[in-house]
């Protein structure tokens, strides 16, 4: 089977997939919009740049330039490669030059913000986001809240939209007591309390509120610390906001981890964050839950089919740095009802969350579409 896969570019996700994709042995193609997309080409896959590479403050000239070109790369392409399935996402990007294009069978993969958020921005927005979800045969999402906003925004059919997490390789993100403790050398924390972040720099995460909750964290828990992993453009702000907090000497901000170098660092901490003002289901919640963590969440819908308050986490309201404080120093100060919450994470990542597993669930919908295809 041909698969093109549609994609900006420069995401671990579009990693994930492009991998399996390969594994399995689909004849693939990676069509990505982004030049950053380059980098998470793979031996097996046929990649092909869009062209699509403006800078934010270009003018509109410029950018409806680039924005044909791209699309008249990508006819080509497909008159060239003649897939058997189209797979394409984020929505407003990929998803909008797929739909454009009449391409069938045509696959919208969704990535979160693209139906939780964009849609709400302006009239525009919705009304092309609608479109996208309308010129597709079927949608695949990782959260049924994602599925519920589906309908609500373009009456499509419950029956089209098929739901599971990406999910992670349980290979890699498990627990290890040897990793704990080689990193927490590695640190200078091997008596210390970790708590770790690993969302992006960007407004959608709140991460400013996971800073302003840390002051209250260390004065009743003295020997917490925090490491953040991740990069964006709030990340000097973040930084400076460290700072003016007084916050500098225990918390640290690592950057940008390759994803297998991440098991590392979860399985130093004590407990994981995510202070999010909008998600889908979280990739990065479910490493953390796979690590046997237990969990410090906000009331995001999608982290709602993952997290039960006071079960295998504390839910927190959004934007609210006194509550997650409380949430933060509960967990760090009950450590026997902390390891509980992570033994429970540790099953429900290995009933759910088992990205082999979860990807046969992909391959069972592209048969199905192929299958259509012939009738």
């Amino acid at each position: 089977m041909k698969i093109l896969y549609l994609t900006v570019g420069g995401s671990i996700h579009d990693y994930r997939f492009l991998t399996k994709l390969v594994e399995r042995g689909y004849e693939t193609c990676y069509a990505y919009l982004h030049p950053k997309g380059s980098a998470y080409v793979i031996p097996g896959v046929k990649p092909c740049y869009l062209g699509y590479d403006v800078a934010e403050d270009d003018n509109q000239f410029i950018k409806m330039v680039a924005r044909f070109r791209s699309y008249w790369n990508f006819q080509r392409l497909l008159k060239k490669f003649k897939p058997d399935i189209l797979h394409a996402g984020f929505v407003q990007s990929a998803g909008l030059m797929a739909a454009v294009s009449g391409y069938h069978p045509f696959l919208l993969m969704p990535w979160g913000s693209d139906i939780l958020l964009y849609p709400h921005r302006n009239k525009i927005f919705k009304m092309l986001t609608k479109y996208v979800l309308s010129r597709a045969d079927f949608i695949t999402c990782d959260a049924e809240e994602v599925k519920r906003r589906i309908i609500e925004l373009a009456n499509y059919p419950a029956e089209k939209i098929i739901v599971f997490p990406w999910g992670v390789d349980l290979k890699l993100f498990r627990p290890c007591e040897e990793l704990r403790k080689i990193t927490r050398q590695e640190l200078g924390w091997m008596d210390k309390k970790i708590i770790i972040m690993t969302r992006s720099f960007k407004h959608v995460y709140g991460v400013e509120y996971f800073l302003r909750a840390l002051p209250k964290v260390f004065k009743e828990v003295p020997e917490a610390r925090a490491l953040l992993i991740g990069s964006g453009p709030l990340e000097l702000q973040l930084k400076a906001l460290a700072q003016e907090l007084n916050l500098a000497d225990r918390i640290r901000f690592l950057g940008e981890i390759p994803n297998h170098e991440l098991p590392k660092y979860l399985n130093a901490s004590d407990l994981y964050v995510s202070s999010s003002l909008s998600d889908g289901t979280s990739l990065s919640l479910l490493e953390a839950l796979a690590c046997g963590l237990p969990v410090v969440v906000t009331d995001v819908p999608a982290n709602l089919e993952w997290v039960e308050d006071g079960i295998n986490g504390l839910v927190v309201p959004r934007q609210s740095s006194e509550e997650l404080a409380k949430a933060v120093i509960t967990l760090l100060k009950d450590e026997q009802y902390a390891q509980e919450m992570g033994k429970k994470n540790l099953a429900l990542a290995r009933k759910r969350a088992d990205w082999d597993r979860n990807f046969a669930k992909l391959e069972e919908l592209y048969q199905r579409m192929v299958s259509l295809k012939v009738r």
